[in-house]
């Protein structure tokens, strides 16, 4: 037992001490500290280190009036023997000054590129920062890649948005929707681009809707196709509004399919109906919007002079009810044979 206490007692003795001598000149203990940290570091970064990076591939030299047909990798595994300080350069070197460029001005419509070989025999292509000495070993992944050509052409297709749009009892949906821009410019490989007749939104459902939408909404096209498109997205409103009823009156009543020589009479020559849309919309509703007839050649009957007129309405107008009179009279004045 006296053993065991003396060993608790120099434990707790040395702990004490060692977090005293941490209290004590705090600063000189950390410079020394950074000053370790900077001498490891600078050790570490002139060692010689053979490290895998990816690095930006850059494709040049497209034949006029083509494209790549399918895309391929923007970054390719790439490995490099240097010290650690060039290598660590490279990882954060921009784009343009540290990359592979593959040139396919001899390429017609397609060619399979052994990377390996191809970047050993054009070591200009590796575009390296200057002052980095570093040495190009090989290409890790992928090792070979397919370069096929297309015509590049270009197509402007409309944009069908992909609503679902439920309202709220007593209200309606307003007109169609209003996108900006309602059509979109694609250009691209001629094999991809002649399937797109239009370009559709992400699907949007929405319910119990008691105001007008405004939304952005994304565009859907391939990721595959190399397609290229001046948007990913589209601006969309869609009116909403109450729906109200109004009585129209005045509503003339026209007459069709009269033949030549014959002489026909509607009585009353106008008639009032209720319609029912959107509260915004009734009041712009003239009588001359509706259109109620009378088909002589296809309804006529002889012997029978009452008839319900055909009635057609204008986009915006739900239904109409409570037609006034029901039912018109027609007669024929004078009839010649023909």
């Amino acid at each position: 037992m006296d053993l065991n206490m003396a060993k608790k007692s120099f434990i707790t003795l040395f702990g004490s001490q060692l977090k005293l001598w941490f209290m004590k000149n705090t600063k000189v203990k950390v410079g020394i500290l950074l000053l370790t940290m900077i001498i490891w570091l600078f050790t570490v970064l002139r060692n010689q280190y053979t490290y895998t990076i990816d690095t930006t591939l850059d494709i040049l030299n497209i034949e006029q009036g083509k494209t790549l047909k399918e895309k391929l990798p923007e970054k390719i595994k790439v490995n490099f023997s240097g010290k650690g300080l060039d290598l660590f350069y490279l990882l954060v070197s921009q784009k343009s000054s540290f990359k592979f460029v593959l040139d396919v001005e001899n390429i017609h419509w397609f060619y399979d590129f052994n990377l390996n070989e191809y970047f050993a025999n054009n070591p200009e292509k590796i575009i390296i920062p200057r002052n980095v000495d570093v040495k190009f070993n090989h290409v890790v992944y992928p090792e070979s890649l397919r370069v096929e050509l297309d015509r590049l052409d270009v197509l402007k297709v409309p944009v069908r948005p992909r609503l679902n749009i439920k309202t709220a009892p007593g209200y309606i949906v307003v007109n169609d929707p209003v996108l900006e821009p309602d059509s979109i410019t694609l250009s691209g490989p001629r094999t991809y681009l002649k399937k797109y007749k239009e370009i559709n939104t992400e699907e949007y459902n929405i319910s119990d809707v008691k105001s007008s939408i405004e939304i952005n909404l994304n565009l859907e096209i391939s990721a595959t196709d190399n397609i290229n498109i001046p948007t990913q997205r589209i601006h969309l409103f869609q009116d909403v509004d109450q729906i109200g009823e109004r009585v129209i009156t005045n509503i003339p009543i026209k007459l069709k399919g009269v033949p030549h020589g014959t002489n026909v009479e509607i009585s009353p020559s106008e008639v009032t109906l209720t319609v029912v849309s959107a509260v915004s919309h009734l009041k712009d509703i003239q009588p001359e919007d509706i259109e109620v007839y009378f088909n002589f050649q296809k309804n006529w009957k002889r012997g029978e002079n009452y008839y319900v007129p055909m009635i057609e309405l204008p986009a915006g107008i739900i239904s109409w009810s409570n037609l006034t009179p029901r039912r018109i009279e027609v007669r024929i004045l004078r009839e010649r044979s023909f």
